[in-house]
């Protein structure tokens, strides 16, 4: 009897076909399950598969709010009795941010998928969305997991294509770990299988090359690359139904002992230099992230929750002459925000202000609402860098130093210790890609 594989679908996934159809290429019985369906029914499946896609339209930031769906609990119980699970792309980064990969402490935090950074020769080549094909071959013992049970001469050139596939953690000592324990799985190399973090070997700037994290018994895999879309990534499903058909109900490995992992603890930190502008944005129609956070906030228990959301822009200058003037040139540029559908309010120093496109700015009194308010910041500040790369032709009288771009969120709740347990659920922030700063 073949074994039975559900691939799982969730609001935005769109690689689920492809799954399918590779796993059924390689002998293994499979058929699309959705998110909403009875989670009990997953328990007559042998494994499970979290397809590539946008779940929940990456809202928050990818994988976050697919990894906190009731679904995911089942998934979480049924692996611990050894069955395998394969997340590729957006599958991948649920997984991470579930904390089962790399899965060394369980149901923490310990990587992050973090935005591309495509490097070469120490130069920033790009950031963001990446679509191209490249080569990823395994680094361990053959068989080691799940997913290898083949030799290290396979070379796979299989597609990629993400904004945020970039292995990182900021956790001590947790590469050594993954390179002890074997959990590295997949790494980038180049067509002759040969390794190089450089830029276009190395598509998204992941440290030690990572493509494919595996946990420490090896049946759960976080893949980045796309093994479906092409028959290069038959390897990969073979090796699956090799296993499942060879009848074995265990786990592969149990961990080896590791390294004292130092943990990486949230951090509110003061926002240390108040920028000279800054412009928060707002949408005019309803703010589906927001919503969707909430929503989520509120289904994980702390149902007086509201939030509100802005887009953060701080912009530190070299010229501090007439900051209205210069504030209302950020806004014309048109590289930070879209007039027909965003509203902005920008604060110089305590003085708030709107925008009118005829009359410029006009003091006003802040509209922002009470509640704990913090701003979600990339630690590399890519976003802020990239907007300023951009404002460049606008000023090319070197008037701006820097910009930084992150994400206002205020949290309005009755009970003063709910918000900082929220913050700590990581809705709004990976510790080991963000940092939440108090302002």
């Amino acid at each position: 009897m073949n074994p039975k594989v559900a691939v799982i679908l969730f609001p935005g996934s769109n690689c689920e076909l492809e799954a399918v159809r590779s796993s059924r290429q390689s002998g293994m019985e499979t058929e699309i399950f959705r998110w909403n369906d009875e989670s009990s029914k997953l328990k007559k499946f042998d494994a499970y598969i979290l397809p590539g896609g946008f779940s929940y339209e990456d809202r928050g930031r990818s994988g976050i709010i697919a990894s906190k769906d009731p679904i995911m609990e089942m998934i979480r119980k049924e692996s611990s009795k050894g069955k395998p699970v394969l997340g590729i792309c957006n599958g991948a980064q649920i997984l991470v941010e579930s904390g089962l990969i790399p899965g060394l402490t369980p149901d923490q935090l310990e990587m992050a998928l973090a935005w591309n950074e495509r490097i070469k020769q120490g130069k920033i080549l790009g950031v963001g969305f990446y679509n191209d094909w490249i080569y990823i071959r395994h680094d361990v013992r053959s068989g080691r997991s799940v997913y290898n049970r083949f030799g290290k001469d396979v070379i796979m050139r299989i597609p990629v294509a993400h904004g945020e596939g970039r292995f990182t953690s900021r956790e001590q000592n947790l590469l050594d770990n993954l390179i002890k324990n074997e959990q590295t799985l997949f790494r980038y190399c180049d067509r002759s299988g040969k390794f190089s973090n450089e830029f276009p070997v190395n598509p998204n700037g992941a440290v030690f090359n990572l493509a494919g994290v595996c946990n420490p018994e090896g049946h759960i895999l976080a893949l980045m690359p796309h093994p479906e879309r092409t028959i290069h990534g038959k390897p990969i499903f073979d090796s699956l139904a090799d296993y499942l058909k060879s009848g074995s109900k265990t786990a592969i490995r149990k961990p080896q002992k590791i390294a004292k992992i130092k943990p990486v603890r949230d951090h509110m930190e003061q926002q240390k230099q108040k920028p000279d502008i800054v412009i928060l944005v707002r949408l005019i129609i309803t703010d589906n992230e927001e919503r969707t956070l909430e929503n989520t906030i509120k289904q994980l228990g702390y149902k007086d929750v509201t939030l509100y959301r802005q887009v953060y822009l701080g912009f530190h200058l070299q010229n501090r002459k007439n900051l209205e003037k210069t504030a209302r040139k950020l806004i014309e540029s048109g590289e930070i925000l879209n007039l027909n559908k965003e509203i902005p309010t920008i604060l110089i120093g305590k003085q708030a202000y709107s925008y009118e496109k005829k009359k410029g700015l006009n003091k006003i009194k802040n509209p922002t609402p009470g509640g704990f308010h913090f701003i979600a910041m990339e630690y590399d500040n890519y976003a802020g860098k990239n907007i300023y790369a951009n404002l460049q032709n606008h000023f090319p009288e070197k008037t701006l130093e820097k910009v930084e771009r992150g994400i206002s969120w205020i949290i309005r709740t009755k009970n003063v210790h709910t918000a900082g347990k929220v913050i700590q659920t990581h809705i709004f922030h990976n510790p080991h890609s963000m940092e939440i700063i108090t302002v």
